[in-house]
């Protein structure tokens, strides 16, 4: 049996414009690629050949029968070269470029195909509008950053299942038409011809399927997964993504963290980052508490403190009433802050009413002493104590919040989170991940005021807090978990319910009776009659992950074909309308 072994020579090169060095001088070379930078030096043209993998210098010297080729070759000309590799003249050579010691001194130059004027120049720094490179997404790739992007994204789903199949995951896939089940977002649907008025809808994860998969027997699950949310988008959402999915029997949180940390010290291992396990842990409680948001960025410090304590009988009504009343008070120091206007503290001050909260108290200390338009309301003593509990030096700010709990830590997580932008303090760490355990397992609806799931339905309560479902459920913590990087979340992820009789009781709380679980939810709960195991596991946003490793701010530039804010494809004009034919067939009638 021949073994064939497929290199990226092929029938029309020898090489890539990537491979080629001072080794390889003296040899005819055929390469093929696209004209990026043509130039005229004294008569002898210079034209840089570019494919995925690198650039060549090429060579048309006067008087050559190649020459008029070069001349009429324009950017992004499809160009077939053959030509002998030479050394650059010392000087010439280029030390930033791969294969800047050797040119090709063309003999033959074939026009594969030819380009029309580009809407844009493909250069890294070229001003041009998202819109206008979404809908040009053919020539957007083509520039090196993003085909760089692309690359590595693939390379890196090749190491996700390497080190899944050297645990023996087994690579499932599973349905992309099923069911609409309430997740947490609008599902998209789409009509069944064959079952007039009955629609299938896509999931917004593989979450019942993969449930379904352990009580299966098949032990350890995971998937590339493509999920479906139609909801509001931004820089880090779309409405179509891809999560790395897994699912394990007969494991706890601590074991499912294991596996999540060895993957993404595989996955940073070979982008040559160093990450250390085990990832720190946080309780959701503290989390909120001491960053005022479920996804802190811990490669900064910036605690809040809560000093309730301190002012607990202060002449300042505003806390000391607060504090009465049940509610807290909170504060954050801003390192270096005190440089900041008054103009500067009243953006910030709206920033925090935004985010819910009544206003913001807020403290320079400048040469010495306090400075703030409520200090005449705050004793001596309740100002010694914050000093040392935010440990304030010279030339730092502090600011201060009193509301509910469930106020005061958000606002405050969107004060921390601005004090960042704008202090730009020195990183402790380049990656910060974080567990962030133990959500509460229900919270109330904001619209219907019914007790709803926080992350999923299916998500177990901690055995020792299972009681509390009967007598106070919006106090029962559960074993969810997420998994945050930089202040991303990057995965979501618990143990699940695995008996019927459990499953059902939240459902309960949630207003669902038996017969309207067995209509949404019968796959799931009818599996769980027959010996479901323990189960548990996470799904990893992986556009997130990939977009965190570019450094870029938007996931868009890390899917080859995304879509705008809006939902849209500008490239192939989708969505778009079907016409009357199709919307027979499907039993379907637009309406105004």
């Amino acid at each position: 049996m021949t073994t064939i072994n497929p290199s990226k020579q092929t029938a029309l090169r020898t090489h890539t414009c990537g491979e080629l060095n001072a080794a390889h001088a003296g040899r005819t070379v055929t390469l093929t690629g696209w004209t990026d930078v043509k130039r005229n030096h004294g008569g002898v043209l210079f034209i840089n050949l570019r494919d995925l993998y690198g650039v060549t210098q090429i060579v048309a010297n006067p008087g050559s029968p190649v020459f008029k080729t070069a001349e009429e070759a324009k950017s992004e000309y499809v160009l077939r070269v053959t030509g002998k590799v030479t050394l650059r003249p010392g000087a010439n050579a280029n030390k930033n470029m791969p294969t800047g010691e050797i040119e090709i001194e063309a003999d033959e130059i074939t026009v594969l195909n030819a380009s029309q004027p580009l809407p844009f120049e493909l250069g890294e720094h070229a001003g041009v509008s998202e819109e206008t490179r979404l809908k040009y997404r053919f020539l957007d790739l083509r520039r090196p950053r993003m085909a760089k992007n692309m690359v590595l994204r693939s390379r890196l789903s090749q190491v996700v299942r390497n080190y899944l199949y050297g645990l023996d995951f087994n690579e499932i896939e599973t349905p992309l038409l099923t069911r609409s089940t309430p997740e947490g977002a609008r599902d998209f649907v789409v009509p069944s011809r064959n079952n007039p008025g009955e629609f299938y809808a896509l999931p917004q994860s593989p979450q019942q399927f993969k449930q379904v998969l352990m009580m299966s027997g098949m032990d350890r699950y995971f998937q590339l997964a493509r999920n479906f949310r139609d909801e509001e988008l931004r820089s880090d959402r779309q409405p179509e993504h891809t999560q790395i999915d897994l699912e394990m029997s007969f494991v706890d949180e601590q074991d499912i963290a294991r596996v999540a940390e060895g993957m993404m010290q595989a996955i940073f291992a070979h982008i040559g980052e160093e990450v250390s396990g085990p990832f720190p842990e946080m309780e959701f409680s503290d989390v909120m508490l001491k960053y005022g948001i479920d996804k802190p960025d811990l490669r900064y410090g910036l605690e809040i403190k809560d000093c309730s304590e301190i002012f607990k009988t202060s002449g300042f009504k505003v806390f000391s009433e607060t504090l009465a009343g049940g509610g807290v008070v909170r504060a954050i120091k801003g390192p270096r802050a005190a440089v900041f206007s008054r103009g500067d503290m009243d953006k910030l001050t709206d920033l925090v009413k935004k985010a819910g909260a009544k206003g913001l108290v807020w403290l320079r200390y400048k040469d010495g002493k306090w400075e703030s338009p409520t200090l005449k309301f705050l004793a001596e003593p309740e100002l010694a104590a914050l000093k040392t509990l935010l440990e304030a030096e010279e030339g730092d700010a502090v600011f201060l919040a009193a509301d509910k709990a469930a106020v005061a830590a958000p606002a405050l997580g969107a004060l921390r989170k601005e004090l960042i932008a704008r202090l730009k303090p020195a990183q402790l760490k380049k990656w910060a991940f974080l567990w962030v355990r133990h959500f509460p397992l229900l919270e109330k609806d904001a619209e219907g005021g019914a007790w709803t799931f926080t992350h999923n339905p299916f998500t177990a309560p901690l055995p020792e807090e299972e009681h509390k479902l009967d007598t106070d459920p919006g106090n029962v913590r559960s074993c969810q978990y997420d998994l945050v990087l930089n202040g991303v979340e990057l995965g979501s992820g618990s143990v699940r319910n695995h008996t019927r009789a459990l499953q059902e009781k939240i459902f309960g709380l949630m207003g669902y009776d038996k017969t309207q679980v067995q209509q949404r939810f019968g796959m799931i709960v009818n599996a769980m009659d027959f010996g479901a195991p323990p189960h548990g596991g996470i799904g990893i946003g992986y556009d997130r992950l990939i977009g965190l490793i570019c450094g870029t701010d938007s996931i868009r530039d890390v899917i080859a074909f995304p879509k705008t804010t809006s939902g849209a494809c500008l490239m192939s004009d989708a969505p778009a309308i079907l016409d009357e034919k199709q919307l027979k067939e499907l039993h379907l009638k637009i309406t105004e």
